[in-house]
């Protein structure tokens, strides 16, 4: 019997095409007019943790598979980009700001992402490094309500069960405002953005991340004040850990940190500095390194009595996990102006550097 090499393929192209709209209705179970016709709303466990994803305007089924491959919302974008091509959803893809949990399926995503949201949003993006009365503007810009009721809500927040050891009371909430993009409904109010930055820090701060913290010698709230002076101080990544590594050597000798970030912090204690020189001062006098508070580690060992600003994972990460090394001394690197900087065990050494590559 002659077999047709033709209708071979054509049968084989059917039943593949029939898998995987079975597939699909396997993992929907619903039909492409019941997922299109439902409210951009993804089921989140408490817990969960989410991901702020914008669909752009012209952003095709495989764009936006792989960015929620890559941000770990689902497993596999080439599932995604299929299920969408099976289910006719291509021009279905909405373009807006949603939340995500991460570890949905396929199917999920594209539910969530097939419909405008029902409710109108507000997204606000806090960048790393930010003392709260900065976010406070921010906040404001972004229509949740204004700056003062920000700082307000800060100050009646209450804390997640996972902080209320971590904190020390009467520290304040600077430190634990944890820098990120938000997306809520419009409406909200301060009191809820506070709340969610809270228990995204207890999201993103991990148990492996208070483990290595201790192994170190340092409480949660320690890192976080740690993290704070590096997240000022290091402008590339790949040095946070080693500039860690550095202040623990000269905590662990009692010595001074000589964070100049933490002399911008007091001298803000000052409102006519704050109004004249902004929170971040940058040229320091003589005066400022002579500040009699403790937060002036040029003149106090040890940590500053709290955060100096809210760090990011990165920063966060390093200070609890700081790399094992001999470097005491450090300086930016002013003929690169890229904001590396030279590291020396000795002082002679940090000297010759100082010579070398510091302020010309």
């Amino acid at each position: 019997m002659t077999r047709n090499p033709l209708l071979i393929l054509t049968l084989a192209a059917a039943v593949f095409v029939a898998a995987a709209v079975i597939a699909a209705s396997y993992f929907v179970a619903r039909t492409p007019g019941d997922a299109i016709s439902r409210p951009a709303a993804v089921s989140v466990s408490p817990g969960t943790e989410t991901v702020a994803y914008t669909v752009a305007k012209g952003r095709s089924a495989a764009d936006i598979g792989k960015d929620l491959q890559r941000l770990g919302v689902i497993a596999s974008g080439a599932q995604f980009e299929l299920l969408v091509s099976v289910m006719g959803l291509q021009d279905r893809l909405s373009a807006g700001d949603y939340e995500l949990p991460r570890g949905s399926s396929a199917a999920a995503a594209i539910q969530a992402i097939t419909v405008k949201e029902a409710v109108p949003t507000l997204k606000v993006l806090f960048p790393e490094g930010l003392r709260m009365e900065e976010m406070a503007v921010i906040a404001e810009k972004a229509g949740f309500g204004t700056r003062q009721q920000f700082l307000d809500a800060v100050a009646g927040a209450k804390l997640p069960l996972e902080l209320q050891d971590v904190v020390p009371a009467g520290a304040g909430l600077q430190g634990y405002l944890f820098p990120d993009t938000y997306i809520l409904p419009v409406g909200s109010t301060p009191a809820q953005l506070i709340d969610l930055m809270l228990k995204t820090f207890v999201r993103r701060f991990t148990p492996e991340m208070r483990a290595s913290a201790e192994a170190h010698g340092l409480s949660v709230h320690q890192v976080v004040i740690l993290a704070s002076i590096v997240e000022r101080e290091a402008q590339i990544d790949s040095e946070r850990p080693l500039m860690a590594g550095v202040f623990l050597n000269r905590l662990k000798a009692g010595d001074l940190l000589g964070a100049d970030p933490t002399v911008q912090f007091a001298a803000t204690l000052d409102p006519a500095s704050v109004q004249k020189f902004g929170w971040w001062k940058k040229e320091l006098t003589i005066d400022d390194l002579e500040n009699p508070s403790k937060y002036n580690t040029r003149l106090f060992p040890g940590l500053p009595p709290g955060p100096i600003t809210n760090p990011g994972l990165a920063a966060l990460q390093a200070a609890a996990n700081p790399t094992a090394t001999k470097m005491y001394y450090f300086v930016a690197d002013a003929k690169k102006a890229d904001g590396s900087h030279v590291f020396a065990e000795t002082l002679a050494e940090h000297e010759r550097n100082r010579a070398r590559v510091g302020t010309p």
